[in-house]
């Protein structure tokens, strides 16, 4: 974090899913240590406005329509801005702490948000839209776009109205899982949330057990290997959160062997646990992919409606 305050920037779409993003922040970070940046690019005007093939004077009359369209788009993204800031102002975030931008489009809405995401920010917020717009797979185009280009600073994918404030923290031993764990700490430590730390091993290939050794005590061996390799880890992750400010009390750790599917088994631990968040690292652990997503995560953001995500890179 910058300053003792985490600096977050909530891009707001005048929807419902906006809504939702800026009253999570009110349940999932302490109010008095969070400065809010409120931010909506203005969409383009309809087509009418720019076909430049229309006659003089009805280009003349559709300047007047302009105006007054823009001064109403203007209009009614402020009055959405100002419920917004009341949302976050009626949780006890200080009025100094809540900034609102509203901004004319400039190279695209989503490439103006990842341009101000550059600034200083400790996480921008997008708020997830429903599984049926046809638009997009699984975000709403701007979202999606923002996940995939924001490279450096973490992005969290608001799914719903979340009220749970339970976190999930999937964890392997990579350097990935190691910034995910600092990132929450540094938040968690000013809230009463809920944190398990929670690690999958897939269960081994038929190729692989063809040459495993059978015998029972050989795979007690291996197994105990395995439980030992993920307690020492879930240690070095509980100290890192406790030198954080996390109670002790507040943090859970969960082991999961034999899975078919890392990501199925996070998001059926997500539901079965009721976890509002999930907290994955952004990148996946081979370094061909470091410019992408990881695959679980990937997997795990398009089927993570009704929860937040938090990438973390």
């Amino acid at each position: 974090m910058h300053s003792n305050k985490s600096n977050l920037l909530i891009a707001i779409d005048l929807s419902v899913h906006s809504c939702n993003a800026v009253r999570y922040v009110t349940r999932n970070c302490s109010p008095a240590r969070v400065k809010v940046s409120l931010m909506h690019v203005m969409p383009t005007a309809p087509e009418i406005f720019w076909d430049l093939e229309k006659e003089g004077f009805f280009k003349e009359q559709m300047k007047g329509k302009y105006a007054k369209w823009k001064r109403e788009a203007k209009k009614e993204a402020q009055a959405f801005l100002d419920h917004a800031k009341n949302i976050l102002l009626k949780a006890q975030v200080g009025e100094g702490s809540v900034k609102i931008m509203v901004q004319e489009r400039k190279m695209g809405i989503a490439r103006d948000i990842i341009e101000e995401a550059k600034k200083g920010y400790d996480a921008v917020i997008v708020g997830r839209r429903g599984l049926s717009k046809l638009e997009d797979v699984f975000l709403g185009s701007v979202s999606h776009k923002i996940v995939e280009k924001v490279g450096n600073v973490p992005v969290w994918v608001v799914g719903g109205d979340i009220q749970s404030r339970k976190m999930l923290i999937p964890v392997d031993a990579s350097d990935n899982s190691r910034k995910a764990v600092d990132y929450v700490g540094a938040f968690a430590a000013a809230t009463e949330a809920e944190l398990t730390l929670y690690h999958v091993v897939r269960s081994l290939g038929t190729e692989f057990l063809q040459d495993f050794p059978r015998s029972k005590e050989e795979l007690r061996v291996f197994e105990e290997a395995l439980a030992n390799h993920a307690r020492d880890m879930f240690q070095a992750y509980q100290e890192s959160l406790e030198k954080a400010g996390v109670l002790p009390a507040r943090i859970f750790t969960k082991y999961t062997r034999q899975s078919h599917t890392r990501a199925g088994e996070i998001l059926r631990e997500a539901k079965d646990g009721d976890y509002g968040t999930i907290v994955m690292g952004r990148r996946g652990l081979s370094k061909v992919h470091e410019f992408l997503m990881g695959r679980v995560t990937n997997k795990v953001l398009s089927r993570a409606e009704g929860f937040a995500l938090w990438l973390v890179p």
